[in-house]
């Protein structure tokens, strides 16, 4: 499938110009070769920006982000039709640097399969900062496991290392090394995310980890994920949640967090 050829740009909070302090607060991207132009803001969970910027009137931010979504409705109704050179020329004219407390950043180009997916996945890693709280999760899990398994009799204890060689290598955790070697793997892993779509990314992300260590032949035969999953009720989270689990089994054993038997089974495991 030929990827398609997209411009974005963030969309910046800049209450005082003189400091110079911005938040990124939503994402515009065109697609010239389809006609596709769509934007995500944020005008719901605003209270980090508005925290952030403690002597502003929360108003001020509000007033100005439902403006700018009503002008950028209004674009994308009067160029509906528009497509290649005429879509380019729009959202030129549209991120032009501007004086005003809601202004553009630079265009950037990206090469994607799915406009639409690719605005989802921009906005929840400049805006979400879906990084940031994987990380935030996984360093709490982390600690669970550490809780787990330090107080077990091994000859060969768990450590932070780095599996791989010169040319490619992931950080665990948590790794048995024998020798020179790494026998065993625990990777706490959050797939709990708010949007299904973040459960994608981050599943695609490790999935995508642990199939090149493995090509490499340097992935050992033992790595366990101790996973964090929506609750079952939430159908399409859990769904996506099980999807990427079956993907995850090719390469690694799943066990869910709270199940000590498991990890515990696992970590002493000759």
């Amino acid at each position: 499938m030929n990827k398609l050829a997209c411009r974005y740009a963030i969309l910046r909070f800049l209450p005082y110009t003189e400091t110079g302090e911005f938040a990124n607060v939503g994402v515009v991207l065109a697609c010239p070769a389809t006609g596709f132009f769509g934007f995500k803001l944020e005008t719901r969970r605003y209270a980090r920006f508005t925290h952030f910027f403690r002597e502003l009137d929360r108003q001020v931010y509000i007033r100005a982000i439902n403006a700018f979504k009503n002008e950028l409705e209004r674009v994308r109704k009067v160029h509906e039709h528009a497509r290649d050179d005429a879509l380019r020329d729009v959202f030129t004219a549209l991120i032009h640097p501007r004086e005003a407390i809601l202004r553009f950043g630079e265009s950037r180009a990206k090469l994607v399969n799915d406009p639409a997916q690719a605005l989802e996945q921009l906005y929840e890693h400049y805006v979400e900062h879906d990084f940031v709280h994987h990380e935030a999760h996984e360093k709490e899990m982390e600690h669970k496991v550490q809780q787990i398994i330090k107080g077990l009799v091994l000859d060969n204890p768990f450590r932070e290392e780095r599996v791989g060689d010169d040319e490619y290598a992931v950080r665990f955790p948590f790794v048995q090394v024998v020798g020179d070697h790494p026998r065993k793997i625990i990777k706490p892993f959050f797939l709990a995310q708010e949007e299904t779509t973040a459960i994608f990314n981050h599943g695609d992300l490790w999935i995508g980890k642990l199939k090149r260590l493995k090509q490499r032949r340097m992935l050992p035969k033992n790595v366990l994920f101790t996973v964090q999953s929506p609750e079952k009720s939430d159908r399409k989270r859990f769904g996506a949640f099980d999807d990427v689990r079956k993907e995850l089994e090719n390469y690694a054993q799943i066990a869910m967090l709270g199940n000590k038997a498991d990890i515990t089974q696992f970590a002493e495991r000759t």
